[in-house]
């Protein structure tokens, strides 16, 4: 049951790397200057800080694939999407359809599916 956690954790992590890299290079342009926009990049705290969720993510997830079934452990990724969109729309103020609510509710059955199997 604890390896469910830790998938749990590391899937959250993933999300939130994402989040977080979307916040570090939201408000830079990529110019001409293609080495001062990488800097600022680079050196941006919401970047360093998904770069650092997604390698802790990384190693969270190594525990996983190492005591689960690949076709077990992989799906659960998917909820990776749900936490990303959900993130948007709390966070970023993106827009939450109808659409995307089907989506995601699609997902979440097939991983259901998928580990009862």
């Amino acid at each position: 049951m604890m390896v469910y956690v830790v998938a749990l954790v590391s899937i959250v992590l993933g999300a939130v790397a994402q989040y977080c890299l979307k916040i570090g290079v939201g408000g830079t342009v990529v110019s001409n200057d293609v080495f001062e926009a990488g800097k600022r990049i680079l050196f941006n705290w919401n970047f360093i800080a998904g770069v650092l969720c997604y390698a802790l993510s990384f190693l969270l997830w190594l525990v996983v694939l190492s005591r689960l079934d690949l076709s077990k452990a992989y799906p659960m990724v998917s909820f990776g999407y749900v936490i990303a969109v959900l993130l948007g729309y709390f966070m970023l103020g993106e827009e939450l359809n109808a659409m995307k609510i089907a989506g995601l509710l699609f997902i979440m059955a097939g991983v259901l599916f998928i580990s009862r199997s």
